[in-house]
């Protein structure tokens, strides 16, 4: 009997030597002077639970809980106690070591930070505490949420290298870029290109490429001067507003031929492609309208001044037997070209006569074209 008491004094007096109670109440382990409630000097263990299960309900016995599922995740916080057994100040730590969700709730009508439920995103952690409240309340408050930067992707437009966060990643959500009324400049040598990630060929001077496929649509502005029918036109310093394609101030904008008319009528017989020595530059595709006119004093025959696959510019028929001025001798013609450039007036007549005069009477020959529409 006297052995088993010595042996119990030596083991209380082994633990004892390592825990020291001051007057204050505090008690300091592996220091003689606790300055706190528990004052430990040296390491600390929790409880480390590693689960699999895509259902789980946290306990007493819960410190740290590490996911390692293969799947979304439920979590189920205890009930808050009221009176004897309130778990007030109780930590949980919940660790997400997968590329799942882990769903944490709480029982109703608790709430975490005033929320029924949280979500922890993949490979992140979150640590709760226990307010001690009860019922409708916060029983849970978020201590921190954090996660292990070698395991996290950044989304929605963003990616991460070590503690780089840079742009580059998958815009995984519509997002709105607010600039608060500030300027949004993409400077340097690059392109924007939207809908393709390769530049076409033809665009190796373009900022902006838009690359729709096949489907029309690719590029709506509105800025209020919009219409049907209406074409984006340019100022002097490249500003560009909606406007009409029709040209109204005709009488200011007037183009006249090229080169120096010659007779192309002189040949005894009918045909086409008679060279008259003058031609128009056509600046852009587009409509033009065009007016002529050229007195000829002919026997019955049919004259014509035409650019080949595209149309009469000037045309007189035959009124008489005898010699007359062709009538009428001023003419206006709508003409379409589908590319700009310079374009050879040509000459026919129907048949063998050749005129008594040519270009001697009044009007003398006029050519002048304008484009009116797009």
């Amino acid at each position: 009997m006297l052995k088993k008491i010595t042996k119990l004094g030596q083991i209380l007096g082994l633990t004892t030597s390592s825990i020291v109670f001051s007057q204050t109440g505090n008690v300091g382990i592996n220091t003689p002077n606790p300055g706190s409630t528990i004052d430990i000097n040296g390491s600390l263990a929790a409880n480390y639970t590693a689960i699999n299960t895509a259902s789980y309900n946290l306990t007493a016995t819960d410190f740290h809980v590490s996911y390692n599922g293969t799947a979304n995740a439920v979590f189920n916080l205890p009930a808050a106690i009221s009176g004897v057994g309130n778990f007030k100040g109780r930590l949980y730590t919940i660790k997400n070591n997968t590329n799942f969700t882990i769903t944490v709730n709480s029982a109703a009508p608790e709430t975490i930070n005033g929320n029924a439920s949280i979500s922890i995103p993949a490979n992140q952690s979150t640590q709760l505490i226990n307010t001690g409240l009860t019922g409708a309340s916060s029983t849970w408050e978020i201590v921190s949420e954090g996660s292990s930067a070698s395991n996290y992707t950044a989304s929605n437009g963003l990616s991460i290298s070590g503690n780089d966060v840079k742009l580059g990643g998958t815009l995984s959500q519509a997002t709105n870029i607010a600039t608060a009324g500030n300027n949004l400049s993409i400077n340097g040598g690059g392109k924007v290109l939207i809908g393709t990630n390769t530049v076409p060929t033809g665009a190796s001077n373009s900022k902006i490429i838009i690359d729709n496929g096949t489907t029309n649509g690719a590029l709506q502005i509105k800025d209020g001067t919009q219409q049907l029918g209406y074409v984006l036109t340019s100022d002097a310093n490249g500003l560009a507003t909606w406007s009409s394609t029709v040209t109204t101030a005709f009488a200011n904008n007037w183009t006249s031929y090229s080169g120096t008319l010659v007779n192309p009528f002189t040949a005894p017989t009918g045909g086409g492609n008679l060279p008259t020595g003058i031609s128009v530059v056509i600046p852009a595709k587009g409509w033009y309208f065009f007016r002529s006119g050229i007195a000829i004093n002919s026997e019955c025959n049919d004259y014509t001044f035409y650019i080949n696959g595209i149309g009469d510019v000037w045309k007189s028929y035959c009124t008489s037997n005898t010699a007359v001025f062709m009538a009428p001798r001023d003419q206006n013609r709508v003409l379409y070209f589908s590319t700009p450039g310079t374009y050879t007036i040509l000459a026919v007549k129907t048949n063998g006569n050749i005129p008594g005069s040519f270009n001697a009477g009044n009007p003398s020959f006029y050519l002048d074209f304008v484009k009116f529409q797009n």
